[in-house]
């Protein structure tokens, strides 16, 4: 139903004076302001059957009505006999309308009718249905025939007429112009009412975005810390074997233990990445980075696997001296994923690692970083498709070699998020040479790689400076609670174990601790909660408190940092990690070691 328009508000401009007459007449005035709230808003259109019916039916009752009085006061009088003219008038127009609208828009038919209708109510009802009026009202105070009719034109003058005609004329303006405006009024509020319920439900998927992204993280969290907590297990269980002294066949049945264990652990980083980067959660580090540095750890790491199968290993790096700063740990990632790739699909020859500065700038530096090999090439139709997520060149590749196929799609996100792209150059059968670029600042003085203690370095030192250091482990997961612990007091410490937050508090309440290492999720309490209830102990402010973690996220570590630790840890714990971040704190005056 459309909103009201009364363009003809009923008033004693429209009234006869008999009631009868009246009735009908503002049964055709409501029909009008109707089909004017339609023109004008828009709404759900009339049927036109419905309408032409209203029509048909007004002018059967309200013709008939009317004619009788005028017969009985005013029979065979030209009066008459004209107004059953103009009545037979009405008729033949609106048939007209009917029949030259069929197959048109229903508002064009419509218009017709509003105008037609417009000037029938002003010229019709208002000056001579009222002049008849007048007429039979004097008949019936006793006037004669004549003299009614007298009576009539003077109150009914011409100049009445001429001002009818001239206000319809206006009136006709006036009513398309309210018309044309509230139509635009009208739209422009649907267009409002489009926009705020398209803004709505923006706003209700952001929200489902937001809460399905909260939920994936936890899962993801979850899920790394698990996997992670297994693969602690499994890699310090290996660790520890070794230790008591294993056969040569056993040592390499570890050997692939470890393997096998990295490589996983490598797939859970991969996709816990991928989707911190997608989830825009990743967060690049701002240090000073050695490009040399870099380099060089890239090809220790790949050496082993490199001479397994006779490969040369080159670096080609001819560079200015540079003070940048950057996120040396995924430039590092980077050339990793691109140099094992290398290396796993060459069988002979040799791979080059290669750095070049492309674009220098007041504040930053553009590099190249290449890793060209002589392996098995890609066909160039499967080059495409590499960077994305889980893709390798082809189905039989993946079955030979192996992988998950993320290491390339983490290097674009990675050159992505460093201002740089990805890109690759490679003959089916001879090799390819895998590139991405990266934007680094610079920085303010020459980057020089700090060297951390080697893992056996650190246990010696642990022992020969720190032996019988008491130190808090706190960790619910049995297995690896008995791994950490062995590990320690191998290096000459001393350990209490705690299997929950709440019992690591009551015993850092109860004693002195040189160190503390907190798990994050363990039962009845937390790390984070216990960390924090240790910090505020007096005898533990400047206690060092490492959390020893399965959680791996940024934001994990940030949480840490907040509730008063010092350094942050992940499972699968690397001794030689455990050993030299130990040995750094241990090593602080205590009066440091919350620096």
């Amino acid at each position: 139903m459309p909103a009201r328009l009364e363009i003809f508000p009923w008033s004693d401009n429209f009234a006869t004076g008999i009631a009868e007459i009246d009735e009908q007449h503002q049964r055709l005035v409501g029909l009008l302001n109707a089909l004017v709230a339609h023109l004008a808003f828009q709404a759900e259109a009339p049927a036109l059957n419905a309408v032409f019916d209203e029509l048909k039916d007004y002018t059967v009752v309200h013709f008939g009505a009317e004619e009788a009085i005028w017969r009985q006061f005013l029979q065979d009088d030209p009066w008459e006999t004209g107004h059953q003219a103009a009545h037979a008038d009405f008729v033949d127009r609106i048939l007209e309308i009917r029949a030259t609208g069929e197959g048109q828009p229903i508002d064009e038919v419509l218009g017709r009718i509003v105008s037609f209708l417009t000037h029938w109510l002003a010229l019709h009802i208002i000056e001579s249905d009222k002049r008849m009026a007048k007429a039979v009202l004097a008949m019936q105070s006793g006037s004669t025939l004549s003299e009614a009719k007298a009576c009539a034109e003077r109150e009914m003058s011409g100049v009445t007429r001429m001002l009818i005609d001239t206000v319809m004329e206006m009136y006709d303006r006036l009513a398309n112009r309210i018309v044309q405006l509230t139509r635009e009024i009208n739209q422009r509020l649907a267009v409002e009412r489009e926009l705020r319920a398209a803004r709505d439900e923006l706003l209700r998927l952001k929200t489902e975005a937001v809460e399905t992204s909260v939920a994936k993280s936890h899962f993801l969290a979850n899920m790394s810390h698990e996997i992670r907590s297994l693969l602690n297990a499994i890699a310090g269980l290996a660790h520890l074997m070794r230790r008591t002294g294993v056969t040569a066949q056993q040592a390499r049945q570890l050997d692939r233990i470890d393997s096998a264990g990295r490589h996983l652990m490598g797939i859970v980083d991969s996709i816990l990445d991928l989707s911190k980067i997608e989830a825009g959660k990743f967060v690049l580090e701002q240090i000073d980075v050695s490009l040399g540095a870099i380099l060089a750890d890239v090809v220790s790491m790949l050496k082993e696997r490199a001479d397994a199968k006779k490969l040369k290993l080159e670096i080609d790096a001819d560079l200015p001296p540079l003070a940048l700063v950057g996120d040396s740990t995924r430039i590092r990632q980077a050339l990793l994923n691109y140099g094992t790739n290398a290396v796993k699909f060459t069988e002979a020859g040799t791979i080059t690692l290669r750095v070049r500065v492309v674009e220098e700038a007041a504040e930053s530096v553009l590099l190249r970083f290449e890793v060209e090999d002589t392996g098995i090439g890609i066909a160039p139709e499967a080059i495409d498709r590499l960077f994305s997520a889980f893709e390798q060149a082809e189905e039989s590749t993946t079955r030979k070699y192996g992988g998950t196929g993320l290491g390339l799609a983490i290097n674009r996100k990675l050159a992505e998020l460093m201002g740089g792209e990805v890109g690759v150059r490679s003959t089916l059968g001879q090799g390819s040479a895998f590139w991405l670029t990266m934007r680094l600042r610079r920085g303010t003085s020459a980057a020089r790689r700090v060297a951390t203690s080697a893992g056996a370095a650190a246990e010696a030192a642990l022992k020969h400076t720190h032996a019988g250091a008491r130190v808090l482990l706190a960790e619910d997961n049995e297995i690896n609670r008995e791994i950490v612990q062995t590990l320690l007091e191998d290096a000459g410490l001393a350990v209490d174990a705690a299997e929950d937050g709440l019992r690591a508090v009551e015993l850092a309440g109860a004693g002195d601790y040189a160190l503390v290492l907190m798990d994050m999720q363990m039962p009845r309490m937390g790390g984070l909660e216990a960390a924090s209830a240790i910090r505020g102990m007096p005898r533990h402010a400047r206690t060092p408190i490492l959390a020893l973690t399965a959680n791996a996220f940024a934001e994990d570590k940030a949480r840490c940092l907040a509730v008063g630790m010092n350094d942050f840890i992940t499972k699968p714990v690397e001794p030689a990690v455990l050993f030299a971040t130990m040995l750094r704190w241990l090593d602080l005056p205590p009066e440091s070691s919350n620096a």
